[in-house]
């Protein structure tokens, strides 16, 4: 069987990559063999315009909110479900300093810090908190396992999807196309999360292997209409009760499994931070394919016009994966350029480099 393209990979650039590729009337194959605890399944799926301890607003952050509220808008109209939804953060400074950051991009005109429109007092009955609440909005949360799980359904009945394990051993390139066992293409394009990392045309990549952990914890009464933040923990509502709570940013780790230290320090803040019970259900833990530029990996690898990537999204997936799946698709059906900070060919040296 002959495809325009094939997929390793139906995390979130997976099924970005292959809703736009298939927008064009391109023939898609998409290998995944449905991990349950890979990255896309493990993230929040927030979407937040301003970062760090300096409150500064993320990289592309005015093009890519508005753009991701129409694409997760469109996507989900496919499966009619509602995937996207605003939910805006508010920020809890836990000192002085921090509190300053969040007061000086205010007044230098950052479009996205605003005062909180919850009272205080009301905030007091579920939260300790020493200082002023701030507002960041919009903000957008993506109900990422929904997404990718209805999208997963929307290729099996195109019978575009192969649930199985992608091993590169059973990859052959020719001059004008790839063979997989008994399929070929066009073009394959590696969308495996950190697996790319391992691959033989893409490990001399800079791949910087992010651990992220986080509870599910069950919270009764808490208002589901806000992202509530507290430093580098956040609280993000789920379906019935249900709230993620993360994340870790670990970059020295010995096991991608859950640990017990980030569980007893998560509850042990938890502890301080809420007023009301909570009830931990569940303990996740993933590794998010991040880049030592912080920049994903985008393109058509210049060794091999046959093999393509998107990857490197790091803990802004749900926000950079629509993006560059659109211009990747670009690039491969219309030659278009892709952004020189995200292009793979800003590689080029260190790719064609034999190891």
């Amino acid at each position: 069987m002959h495809y325009d393209y094939l997929i390793i990979g139906q995390g979130i650039c997976g099924t970005w990559l292959s809703y736009y590729l298939l927008n064009e009337r391109k023939s898609v194959l998409v290998i995944d063999d449905n991990q349950k605890y890979s990255a896309s399944k493990v993230a929040s799926g927030l979407i937040n315009p301003v970062t760090g301890r300096r409150v500064v607003i993320t990289w592309m952050a005015d093009e890519l909110l508005p753009f991701a509220w129409k694409e997760y808008n469109g996507i989900g109209k496919v499966f009619s479900k509602q995937v996207i939804q605003q939910k805006n953060i508010l920020a809890f400074p836990s000192a002085p300093d921090l509190l300053q950051a969040f007061e000086k991009r205010k007044q230098e005109g950052n479009s996205y810090i605003y005062v909180s429109p919850v009272s205080k007092e009301k905030l007091s009955a579920y939260f300790n908190f020493p200082f002023d609440v701030m507002q960041v909005a919009p903000c957008y949360l993506i109900d990422v396992n929904e997404f990718v799980s209805q999208w997963r359904n929307y290729l099996w009945n195109k019978t575009a999807l192969l649930n199985e394990n992608f091993n590169e051993d059973e990859l052959m390139l020719f001059d004008d196309f790839v063979q997989y066992k008994n399929m070929t293409a066009t073009k394959i394009i590696y969308c495996n999360g950190i697996q790319s990392a391992q691959s033989k045309y893409w490990k001399q990549l800079p791949f910087v292997p992010n651990k992220g952990q986080a509870l599910i914890a069950t919270i009764n009464n808490l208002s589901d209409a806000y992202i509530y933040k507290f430093g580098h923990l956040s609280l993000i509502p789920q379906k019935n009760n249900l709230w993620w709570i993360g994340s870790s940013n670990e970059l020295n780790f010995i096991t991608a499994e859950p640990t017990e230290d980030f569980f007893k320090s998560t509850v042990a803040s938890l502890k301080k931070i809420l007023k009301v019970n909570f009830r931990i259900e569940e303990h996740l833990s993933s590794i998010r394919p991040a880049a030592v530029e912080r920049r994903p990996f985008v393109g058509t690898h210049p060794a091999h016009h046959q093999i393509a990537i998107l990857n490197g999204m790091g803990s802004k997936g749900c926000s950079l994966a629509p993006w560059f799946a659109k211009e990747l698709t670009a690039h491969l059906i219309n030659n278009k350029s892709i952004n020189s900070l995200a292009d793979v060919k800003r590689y080029t040296n260190m790719l064609k480099r034999k190891t």
